[in-house]
């Protein structure tokens, strides 16, 4: 609605003349005058695709008083668009629409409508507002009452992520190469995960979850202020645990925008230790025993024990197969005892170096082998000297 329209429907005929009384004895000479002038907006920041929309009020002044008196532009980055509600060009419509508000007849706002918001319309809305200023009946100048501007800020989605569980490793993930839960062995200790989101606008909010409690930490500015840091503080992780540590990254109030990485970190408390006996020689058709000890590993199974021979490459879990049987005895919560019993030994066996591997696997330690060497029982081999012959009555002796 524009000004003239508004006050055809506001005000009678009587009180038109009235006003105009009025404004005209005010402007028989040059007198000055103060105005309020106020801008405002829901929120200076908008999502794309939305419309954003701003207002400049004037209290105090009735809409003939504003439009016998200033004059008033809206601005958006240095371009004119209106003139009080009229737009200055017909094409502005597509872009912009304007309407004028009174909740109270001596309270009146411009209300400007930016449409379906781009990036290339963040920057400033501008309201001016001008005195006319006469002598007597002739408009000699405008005075400049007040300029109020409004940002326009764009809502943008996180352009990068970056999420490191111990800081001085070079291991991280980020969006490219981020897997649904990425999994990380580590020994118990502290570690401080950090993450990092860059580009989004405002900048993102960003948390670490570990399991479903968010650790404390700080934030921290980086790269002059084109992204956020949060880093965690140090905080225990355990031996012999599993736990999903996730990072989440979200611009607030931009649908659709939160990322997540996420690792599952596997804590081990150390590796398996081994202690092996092999102390005879492996003697053709003779049975063979190897006893091996693998402790320092708190919750050790006999489940992830497993023999390995190095010439055929054939697995033995504990059970008994062809020619050997594989046992293994839990001693204590961190020691277990494993055999390897050869029933018959046989010339086959010493086609290569015969190797034995023990290794324990388990998803909480790494992949732990011990490698055995058997040596072969060769036959005695004999180098006599007898250089003389026996005479009777005297010492003989063979070497």
């Amino acid at each position: 609605m524009n000004f003239s329209t508004f006050i055809k429907k506001a005000t009678t005929v009587v009180k038109q003349i009235a006003l105009v009384t009025c404004i005209f004895t005010f402007n028989q000479g040059l007198v000055g005058s103060e105005y309020i002038v106020n801008v405002a907006s829901q929120s200076t920041l908008v999502n794309p695709g939305d419309n954003y929309v701003a207002y400049c009020n004037i209290p105090g002044q009735w809409a003939l008083d504003i439009i016998q008196n200033l004059k008033v532009t809206w601005f958006h980055n240095g371009q004119a668009l209106t003139s009080l509600c009229e737009f200055l060009s017909s094409h502005l419509t597509q872009k912009y629409s304007c309407k004028v508000l009174s909740p109270q007849q001596n309270n009146i706002s411009l209300e400007l409508t930016v449409l379906n918001v781009q990036k290339a319309d963040a920057g400033n809305l501008t309201c001016k507002v001008y005195e006319k200023v006469k002598v007597g009946y002739q408009w000699v100048r405008d005075e400049l009452v007040a300029i109020k501007s409004l940002p326009i800020q764009v809502r943008e989605p996180i352009k990068s992520m970056t999420f490191r569980f111990v800081a001085n490793k070079d291991e991280y993930l980020t969006v490219d190469n981020n897997e649904a839960i990425h999994q990380m062995e580590v020994l118990s200790g502290k570690y401080a995960p950090s993450c990092e989101a860059m580009g989004g606008m405002p900048k993102a909010n960003i948390q670490i979850m570990m399991g479903d409690q968010m650790m404390q930490g700080k934030i921290m500015d980086i790269e002059n202020k084109m992204g956020t840091k949060f880093v965690a503080d140090a905080t225990d992780f355990r031996g012999n645990s599993q736990i999903n540590v996730t990072c989440t990254a979200e611009v607030e109030g931009l649908p659709n925008s939160e990322m997540q990485l996420t690792y599952r970190v596997v804590v081990r408390q150390r590796d398996p230790k081994f202690r092996c006996t092999n102390t005879s020689a492996a003697v053709n058709n003779k049975r063979h025993k190897i006893t091996c000890e693998v402790y320092d590993v708190d919750g050790i199974s006999c489940n992830n024990i497993l023999w390995k021979r190095g010439d055929t490459g054939e697995d033995y879990m504990p059970g008994s197969y062809f020619n050997i049987n594989i046992a293994c005895t839990k001693v204590t919560e961190s020691k277990i005892k494993t055999t390897l019993e050869i029933l018959q030994v046989t010339a086959e066996y010493f086609k290569t170096p015969f190797m034995i591997s023990v290794i324990y696997n388990d998803t909480l330690s790494h992949t732990k082998e011990f490698q055995l060497i058997i040596p072969e029982a060769r036959d005695p081999k004999f180098r006599c000297t007898n250089t003389s012959a026996a005479v009777n009555n005297k010492r003989h002796k063979i070497t």
